[in-house]
This record gives structure tokens, sequence and C-alpha cells, in this order.
């Protein structure tokens, strides 16, 4: 796979849940309450399980057309590099979802702060209030398991596979997170995500495997689902996560000092997935597989 090929892909599936999105939403709409003719407005409740089914149907759909076009009789499975590898990495990818959340978080604020996406984080506290229980589970399913997975197998998977193949690991890990980054819209979140992208990217390529990655991912958002929910219990609808998808940076601002040692953390941990990845027999032995 090409880069102007892997952009394509990313366009496309974008494109797609963005139309859905807005096809759901067309249907969602009800009637002003003035009852004026014609005039509509958006249902108020976030429909956070209609925009993650969207996103499913197009993730789903591109993983599918990158293997009829680029590995027709592969297994999906082996493709998409759901394999084993280092026990090692497993502890490192949830360690590295904790150090990552305070320097992300702060640059997001910072981002946000200076230039206001006008997005209102207090939305999702709101949903969460409202929820019941059962609600909240799946709410919490999305975040944590479900979303994180499915963009895992589309960005680290299906396309990080095809581009190892003929491009070297750095260029792919950039090209991975700058399209996971963009994939998200929205520039503020571009500089954060792109970040997080770079770090879910050394964890596939050091691993050889898909699975510390997910991890990765799924711990990171875990700690925005929990904030979430200590909001909802307080019945607090400030200071909330910005919003539900791959990252979900937090608005409260974190003490300096903290944000810098939880800098140099991740910074080691990153470091020391390099290493282990090229120690470890377990993981060379699964990025061999990634390149066969």
């Amino acid at each position: 796979m090409s880069i102007p090929g892997a952009v394509g892909w990313t366009v496309g599936i974008t494109a797609l849940f963005l139309f859905l999105l807005g096809l759901i939403a067309s249907f969602r709409m009800e009637p002003a309450p003035d009852g004026a003719v014609g005039s509509f407005r958006a249902a108020a409740k976030l429909d956070i399980i209609g925009s993650f089914a969207c996103q499913a149907v197009a993730y789903l759909l591109g993983l599918f057309g990158v293997l009829q076009v680029h590995a027709p009789r592969a297994s999906i499975r082996q493709f998409l590099g759901v394999r084993g590898t280092h026990p090692a990495f497993y502890p490192l990818a949830v360690a590295l979802g904790f150090a990552l959340e305070g320097p992300i978080a702060a640059l997001y604020t910072a981002i946000e702060t200076r230039w206001p996406s006008g997005i209102d984080d207090a939305e999702l506290v709101r949903v969460f209030i409202d929820a019941s229980a059962i609600e909240r589970a799946a709410l919490g399913l999305i975040f944590i398991v479900l979303g994180p997975a499915l963009e895992e197998i589309f960005f680290r998977g299906a396309l990080a596979r095809p581009l190892r193949w003929t491009h070297r690991a750095p260029l792919v890990i950039a090209t991975t997170a700058a399209l996971f980054a963009a994939a998200h819209v929205g520039w503020q979140k571009f500089l954060p995500i792109g970040i997080f992208g770079v770090a879910l990217g050394v964890l596939r390529v050091a691993s050889g495997s898909l699975l510390p990655s997910i991890l990765l991912h799924g711990t990171y958002n875990a700690i925005q689902c929990f904030t979430l929910l200590a909001a909802a219990r307080a019945g607090a609808v400030d200071g909330a996560p910005s919003a539900a998808g791959a990252a979900l940076p937090e608005a409260a601002a974190s003490p300096v000092w903290l944000v810098a040692a939880s800098s140099a953390c991740a910074l080691v941990l990153t470091a020391l997935a390099c290493v282990l990845g090229h120690r470890a027999e377990g993981a060379a032995r699964a990025r061999e597989k990634d390149l066969s």
C-alpha cells in the first residue's frame, strides 16, 4: 500500500462515517417548540451508541475493502496482527496508557483554551447522569473495549500491515498516527491525538502484535470513562472530557510537575517498548510475521 492509498482509505471511511451520522441525525430531528412549519431542531440527547454504530459500519467496510484489494486470500487474524508477543508488552501498554493521560490532556487543554472548538463538553456528562446502570455499562463498553478495538483494527491493522510491506517502520508509525488524528475531525485534536497515535504505532511495531496497542488505547479511554462516571455521580456538568473517540482529553488542568513527570514516564516506557521489541524473541517472531 502507498501513502496516498492509505490517505484515500482514511478519507473514504471518514466520509462514510460522517454521511451515516448525518443520515441518522436527519431521522432524529424533532419539531421546534414554536410549532412553526418546516422548523426543526436536533434532538438534545447525544446518541453515542448510534454514533458508534455508524463508525463500526464505516470502519468494517473499510477493513473489508483493504482486505479485498491488498490481501484477498489472507487470514484476517494474521493480516491484522492479532497474535501473541512477549508478555511484558501487556503491562507496559497499561502503564503507558496511564502515563500518557497527563501530557495529552494538558496539551489539548492548552490548545482548547487558546482556540476554543465550541464543543459542548458537558453533554457527555449529562448523558451519563441520565443513563441507567445498563446504559452506563453499554457506554463504558463502547469507550473502553469496542471503540479502541475498532480503531486499532483499522489504523494499526488494516493500514499499518500493508504499509509496512513497502515502507520503513518510522514512516508507517508517523503516517498512521497522522491519519488517526485527522479522522477525528477538528484541528484542535490533531496534535494530542497524533502523539497518542505515535505511541500506539510504536507499541504495534515493536511488539509485532495488535493486542498491546488495543490494550493501551483501552486503558487510556478507561481513565476518561471513569472521569465521566465520577462527574455523573457528583451531578457535575463542568470539567468533563471533551468528546468520545480515540482519545478523550480531560479538560481539568493538572499540576505542571505532574504533567512533566507523566511525560518523562511516557518517554521512558516508549523507549522500553523499543528495547524490548529488539531483544525479546517473542516480539521478533511476531514482527517477522508482519513482514511476511
